[in-house]
């Protein structure tokens, strides 16, 4: 008999993890404290890389992840999938010291056969032809790597999998867990419900370490933004997006001090982690990042300059304490999964097939064995 499954959180990995389940035959109802897409999925740039990633394992695993999009993306016999755009991503250096920092890491990537080459100025000006190249070195490609949509993948995967008979709750914030997955979960107006299924998976992001300290577990994430002390704070995630515009940006890119790639508008979204980590969410300091980011990005590229930021939207990044993604049960049980990573975007389709084979079938993947929790154990 095939389980009852409650996920909670409704974000890339939720989503996925909800149409993957189904197609296995499991019974599955999915709860978010608001809408689909309202947590760390809104706030983030959305890169599907395994790109500078360490250690090894965690670098294979964000490869698989990136397979997983591209193979989901050609085939076409899972319907529609044009969220992922496989543009490319292109990352600028200013110096020789960075030039030589490339250089060596395309020679790491190249020896386990992830594409990626080291470009001339000249070559980057010929693929970029909008950019101001003054002040550039050169840089390196990596082909295969892109930017999903998280928009349009949430919601057709959440409607795929409602269709196939999963139920959808928004607006359920969860205040209490019970050693065998039971969820109490509560409404704005003060409505209590009770959620109880066969396996419960924490896919909240941040959620998931005040959802488990109602049990006595220690989740070993970083306290999320505003928990700390003043100051930065590496949670903090900031992403901005212009209106529509012909930047002529087609793919990713990567330069000092600012991120840009094209916006599902028809403008660029652009971020820079550790400039919008600069004060926790609470500050208003925070909300001169968006300027400085634009600014930045007009420098690189002139034809940004009648540009105007749109939307701005700050998040909570997710970030294991040792800085790689977990995937495992709870407790010693069976009843209570939980995952949680900073690489959401990209290792989405991936951790979301082995994850409800796992749960469906006890088979654990090779690929999620260095992701247990027994690692934090002392």
């Amino acid at each position: 008999m095939k389980p009852t499954v409650l996920i909670v959180g409704a974000g890339v990995i939720g989503c996925s993890l909800a149409y993957e389940l189904t197609l296995r035959g499991a019974g599955v109802t999915i709860i978010d404290a608001a809408e689909a897409l309202s947590g760390t999925s809104s706030a983030t740039f959305a890169w599907v890389n395994s790109n500078d990633k360490e250690p090894a394992d965690y670098e294979f695993l964000n490869v698989l992840g990136l397979r997983a999009h591209e193979r989901a993306r050609n085939s076409r016999d899972l319907g529609e999938r044009d969220w992922f755009h496989q543009t490319g991503n292109l990352q600028l250096a200013a110096t020789d010291e960075e030039m030589a920092a490339l250089e060596k890491k395309v020679n790491h990537l190249t020896s386990i056969d992830y594409e990626a080459a080291i470009l001339t100025r000249a070559q980057v000006e010929g693929l970029e032809p909008t950019l101001n190249s003054t002040g550039v070195k050169g840089g390196a490609l990596y082909p295969k790597e892109g930017w999903i949509d998280t928009m349009t993948m949430c919601s057709r995967l959440l409607n795929m999998a409602r269709e196939a008979g999963a139920e959808f709750i928004p607006y359920q914030y969860v205040t209490e867990l019970k050693p065998d997955g039971r969820v109490t979960a509560t409404t704005a107006d003060g409505t209590v419900r009770q959620h109880a299924a066969d396996v419960t998976i924490l896919a909240a992001g941040n959620g998931n370490r005040g959802i488990l300290a109602t049990i006595g577990v220690d989740f070993p994430t970083q306290p999320a933004s505003g928990d700390g002390a003043a100051g930065a704070d590496p949670t903090v995630g900031l992403i901005a997006t212009t209106g529509p515009v012909a930047s002529g940006i087609t793919r990713v890119i990567h330069a000092p001090g600012i991120s840009i790639r094209p916006a599902r508008n028809g403008g660029v979204a652009f971020s820079d982690s550790s400039t919008g980590a600069q004060w926790q969410l609470n500050d208003p300091r925070i909300w001169t990042v968006p300027g400085t980011l634009l600014e930045r990005a007009q420098a690189l590229y002139p034809s940004l300059n009648n540009a105007t930021t749109a939307t701005v939207t700050l998040g909570t990044r997710v970030l294991p304490k040792d800085g790689v993604t977990i995937s495992d049960w709870v407790a010693g049980t069976t009843s209570i999964y939980a995952i949680a990573t900073h690489s959401g975007v990209t290792l989405a389709a991936h951790l979301a097939t082995v994850v409800a084979d796992e749960v469906v079938r006890g088979e654990r993947h090779d690929s999620l064995r260095p992701f247990s929790l027994s690692r934090f154990s002392s």
